[in-house]
């Protein structure tokens, strides 16, 4: 018999630096372990990259032998050769696939296809205008090669917010789509927003507006500074966490150089575990100048440290606005220097309200408990058909 508790999900990687989706699939799968499925993540891990922290009722497949490169565990022949050898052993109910473009989420879906397992694929952005648009000749040739026979094949989609749904829509896909946020793991105190670390070597004095995330062109880092420089702010330092995506610090670096903002912007590279929690405890402000997000996790994890937000509507994060907890505005220079402008004129006293607004928006909204619940109902539908859940479109 069919176990239809069963459910396998494939992403490139587990890697704490990786941005995203390692956090949020690694969470999800262990959130939907406390309901008693049986869960398990099929992964290339690289030697030596320490990978997110794991719940451990999780079945983790690390692809690739000792010694072999991240690219070779990532081969369509490792996920080929593991897939079987898991459903073998114990019938998969169904697979989530996350992310697409590359060999390995290729072979997830030939295999799915094959052995009839339904299978979830959720793009995490990669289909939004403007990744499509990213180094768009190659991204072309795969989608007219395979990438969009694979989608075609996929039994249903997730999407993180509505915008991406819109987006699977407007390439012409008819399946399901269940609208599902990430979520993020609640700080367990109440933080003093807005407390120095000693060891900061910005001036105490001053308010600290923070950037986190991968440090590559789409998250919108030269217009942020070119806004920074218009603003001008004289009691306000910024700080920009991440590791480097493909060498976009030192084009970073000779920009606030030319802006002269040497004085007043500090990169810290990659930040993890206490010392990230520390940046997000020190930060009167968050900012998030991308062009384009499904999600969005670092946006909801500012939130929940009361910190309040500023970002793009290339993130959907309409909530700012309606829950009065941060500014959304267009991905433009001009936009973000006015909402720049604004948020750092904020009194101390109002940037502390508008983050209890956003802590409380994370608290009632995007808890792993509520969101595990909502994606077992989506694979039990999938898997045993009944009312279709209202989250899905």
């Amino acid at each position: 018999m069919k176990n239809l508790n069963r459910v396998i999900h494939t992403l490139p990687s587990l890697s704490i630096g990786d941005g995203g989706p390692p956090r949020s699939v690694s969470q999800l799968c262990g959130a939907l372990c406390e309901s008693d499925n049986e869960v398990g993540i099929v992964t290339a891990v690289e030697a030596h990259d320490p990978i997110v922290s794991l719940n451990p009722k999780i079945e983790l497949t690390k692809l690739g032998g000792k010694g072999a490169s991240f690219w070779a565990r990532l081969s369509s022949a490792n996920f080929t050769k593991a897939l079987p050898q898991l459903h073998e052993k114990n019938p998969i109910s169904l697979l989530h696939q996350h992310g697409i473009w590359l060999r390995s989420s290729h072979a997830t879906t030939s295999f799915a296809h094959k052995n009839k397992v339904p299978l979830v694929v959720a793009p995490r952005g990669m289909l939004e205008p403007w990744a499509m648009q990213h180094n768009r000749s190659k991204k072309m040739l795969a989608w007219m090669l395979y990438q969009k026979s694979d989608l075609k094949k996929a039994t249903a989609f997730h999407a993180t917010a509505h915008s991406e749904a819109e987006s699977i829509r407007r390439l012409g896909f008819k399946q399901p789509i269940a609208v599902i946020p990430n979520g993020v793991e609640f700080p367990l105190f109440k933080p003093s927003i807005g407390s120095k670390d000693k060891e900061s070597t910005f001036e105490d004095a001053k308010k600290t507006a923070l950037f986190l995330s991968r440090i590559h062109p789409k998250k919108g880092l030269p217009m942020l500074l070119n806004a920074w420089k218009a603003v001008a702010p004289k009691d306000w330092n910024l700080l920009i966490a991440g590791n480097d995506d493909g060498g976009h610090v030192q084009t970073l670096l000779e920009q606030i150089q030319h802006l002269g903002l040497s004085d007043q912007v500090q990169f810290v590279g990659s930040i993890f575990g206490e010392a990230k929690q520390q940046a997000y405890e020190n930060a009167d402000l968050f900012v998030l100048p991308s062009y384009s997000e499904n999600f969005g996790i670092v946006v909801a994890e500012a939130l929940s440290y009361g910190v309040p937000v500023l970002t793009t509507k290339g993130c959907p994060w309409q909530e700012l606005e309606t829950e009065k907890c941060g500014w959304w505005v267009e991905p433009t220079l001009e936009d973000i220097q006015e909402g720049l402008g604004k948020a750092l004129s904020t009194p101390a006293s109002q940037l502390k309200i508008m983050g209890e607004s956003g802590r409380q928006l994370i608290e009632k909204k995007y808890q792993w408990e509520g969101i595990a619940a909502r994606m077992q109902t989506f694979y039990q539908w999938l898997l045993s058909g009944g009312e279709t859940p209202e989250f899905v479109v």
